[in-house]
């Protein structure tokens, strides 16, 4: 799983209140819609709508929880997906932890039209969960994939590191099988996404590591979404990304405790660090004129 995500969701911590990080209704947008839906689906989870068109980035809300996510056998919540997603056209993974990609089976299983895209390890984990092969895509770094109006790019990237945890991270999947508990699924290859749409651009970085010279290849982006969840193993985080990108609007993601059920209000993870990511974000703002936006879980954006 997600260990040094995890490790950031329960570590000892200063609290800040919910209300300051998670609206109940998104901040204003402050570009003009193209006719673009953009709906937060927790952690690292976003959905993008234009033209009936559908697809997910890092779709996961089954919520184990921490016993079950140490203890008990891996399993999607079936009902969970059907109730909290629209039929999906095309699924995008950024790695194989399980807050990204537990959900893959049901979403294949309800979404017949729904392809999956990921890395190797995305493919085989796909295959050893019963997901045929003709409903998955591998990407590589530089990969684009066009699903009706929508561009993804695929972007190679680097986890979050918390010092320790990183020894007993699973990097990939055994020899057979899947390990049994959620908290042992592997990491595998990291992607970040760029989504092109309508002449809008969202980079998705849903991992807080960055491979420098794949992000050197990126042209500016209206909108950078960026994982807070153990970003402060990776230095100059945000200020490198907006070096490259320019981006006019931030989107916090992967901010949330993931061990929480979505039918509670969201809190935020132990380590999140809410006021110094505030300076960070005023000091794009300076450099960059980039505007925060705080989502609100499942509610849509017109972006």
């Amino acid at each position: 799983m997600c260990v040094a995500c995890a490790f950031a969701v329960v570590a000892p911590f200063r609290a800040v209140a919910p209300s300051a990080v998670f609206p109940t209704v998104p901040d204003p947008w402050p570009l003009a819609p193209v006719g673009v839906a953009m709906t937060w689906t927790g952690v690292a989870g976003f959905l993008f709508e234009a033209d009936g068109v559908r697809i997910a980035i890092d779709p996961f809300v089954s919520r184990p929880g921490l016993f079950a996510t140490l203890f008990r056998r891996a399993r999607s919540d079936g009902a969970a997906v059907e109730r909290r997603f629209p039929p999906l056209d095309a699924a995008f993974v950024g790695h194989t932890h399980f807050d990204h990609a537990l959900d893959l089976e049901s979403i294949a299983a309800r979404f017949p039209a729904c392809r999956i895209h990921g890395s190797r390890t995305t493919a085989e984990l796909c295959r050893r969960r019963g997901i045929a092969a003709a409903r998955v895509t591998e990407v590589a770094d530089g990969t684009t994939v066009t699903i009706g109006p929508f561009r993804v790019e695929a972007i190679r990237a680097e986890h979050g590191l918390v010092p320790l945890v990183r020894f007993v991270d699973a990097i990939d999947l055994p020899d057979e099988g899947v390990q049994r508990t959620p908290f042992r699924w592997p990491r595998g290859e990291v992607f970040a996404y760029r989504v092109s749409v309508r002449g809008r651009s969202f980079y998705v970085q849903g991992s807080a590591g960055l491979d420098d010279a794949a992000l050197s290849r990126q042209a500016p982006a209206d909108v950078l979404i960026a994982c807070l969840a153990a970003r402060k193993g990776t230095p100059r985080y945000l200020e490198r990304l907006a070096e490259r990108l320019h981006p006019k609007v931030l989107l916090p993601c992967h901010h949330d405790d993931f061990f929480r059920s979505l039918d509670e209000a969201p809190r935020p993870i132990a380590t999140l660090r809410w006021p110094a990511f505030l300076e960070e974000a005023a000091a794009l703002t300076r450099t960059h004129g980039t505007a925060l936006v705080r989502p609100a879980r499942f509610v849509p954006v017109g972006a």
